[in-house]
């Protein structure tokens, strides 16, 4: 908050003055660069924190790491925390957050219910709404009035936000198309704090360059497994549930693992409720597409529309996509026993064309994070594919 002028809270609620971390994401880039994870931890998580800048051990909120020694104590306290190494940091203050959301032309964000924060000053009614830099930055801070108000209920629509982000980034070619990429960087790293190998808009275009092949279904996001310490405030890290995601950092594998679901399929990522179909009869069965409607609202998903297809020859039920969303596509095909068509540029809503073979739906079920005995948080994790409504 240093030196950001008014409207942003005090900047000196430390000795430091520098603030404490409001967001902590460890994010995991794949070595083929095919995939991301982005790991976010609690600000509430009790940590015990390393020695760092003349301090010593000491028990307390992990979020106050960034206060008493700046990026190098949270890399410390993320290290031991997680045992994962840590190789680059970027630190982004509020103006670096509304300059990277402006330079996308703003982001489009979903709400269940109308909030009026006098907090952060958001105030917005029910709906989608194209968020510029200011109100994103509101909505990314807002606590008290969407959810249960904690900040664990803020990090999930946090990383829905950040879902919106990747999909309008790759939406507009940021990751191909030069003159865009160079826009968003020199718009942004004014604000931004990097370690030495990100220090320049060059190094951080190489960065991006790298990434060109990563869709929005291939990047994760997941919140670390955590449980009450009890008192009211503070969460603690779960290791039982913990410890499979973060060896899955230090060993670059997927996570979920790749174990099989008895239709042979990874397993699957996308909830039916997160996904829109519009539904087109394609069987010359009259009332087929409506029947098929009917089934799949039933499983959850979000019919959208019931129409005939330019021909009624098809033989196969098939799911149209655009590639954005085959998380999504996935999830589909396997409910409705479908095969499956790419169709870039198609957007978010899928198309389902009913063929002759259609005999039905078959129950889905969406991974979720290993063990129930206990009341960890569920680490589920969530794809940047996944356009979900907040509240």
């Amino acid at each position: 908050r240093t030196g950001q002028g008014g409207g942003y809270g005090n900047p000196s609620t430390t000795a430091s003055g520098r603030g404490h971390s409001d967001t902590t994401i460890l994010l995991h880039i794949s070595g083929d660069r095919r995939r991301a994870l982005a790991l976010s931890i609690p600000r509430d998580t009790w940590v015990t924190r390393p020695v760092c800048k003349g301090s010593g051990t000491t028990e307390g909120k992990f979020n106050e790491a960034f206060s008493v020694g700046g990026p190098a104590c949270t890399i410390k306290a993320v290290e031991s925390l997680t045992d994962v190494r840590v190789d680059h940091f970027v630190v982004v203050d509020f103006k670096g957050f509304i300059g990277v959301v402006d330079a996308l032309d703003g982001v489009p964000i979903c709400l269940k219910q109308a909030v009026d924060d006098k907090d952060s000053k958001l105030k917005l009614s029910k709906g989608t709404h194209v968020l510029n830099g200011e109100q994103a930055l509101a909505f990314a801070r807002t606590r008290k009035t969407l959810g249960d108000g904690s900040d664990t209920s803020r990090i999930n629509r946090q990383q829905v936000f950040l879902a919106s982000v990747v999909r309008k980034a790759t939406a507009q070619n940021v990751f191909t198309d030069l003159p865009t990429l160079y826009n968003v960087l020199d718009a942004t790293t004014k604000s931004l704090t990097t370690d030495p190998d990100l220090g320049s808009v060059d190094q951080l275009k190489e960065l991006a360059l790298s990434m060109q092949g990563l869709s929005p279904s291939k990047v994760q996001f997941v919140t670390i497994p955590w449980v009450s310490r009890g008192d009211g405030e503070n969460v603690v890290i779960y290791p039982a549930k913990a410890d499979p995601i973060l060896e899955s950092m230090r060993s670059d594998t997927a996570w979920p693992p790749k174990s099989t679901t008895p239709a042979g399929q990874p397993p699957l990522t996308t909830a039916a409720s997160d996904i829109r179909i519009k539904v087109l009869n394609g069987s010359g069965t009259p009332g087929l597409g409506t029947k098929a409607a009917a089934a799949l609202t039933k499983q959850g998903f979000v019919v959208t529309s019931v129409g005939n297809a330019a021909s009624s020859d098809y033989a196969q039920t098939t799911v149209v996509y655009d590639p954005r969303y085959d998380e999504s596509a996935r999830t589909l095909a396997y409910a409705s026993k479908s095969s499956v068509s790419k169709a870039t540029g198609s957007g978010r809503t899928l198309t389902l064309i009913v063929g002759t073979d259609w005999t039905g739906t078959q129950k889905v079920t969406i991974a979720s994070g290993s063990g129930t005995s206990t009341s960890a948080s569920n680490p589920t994790p969530t794809t940047a594919d996944q356009d979900s409504c907040v509240g």
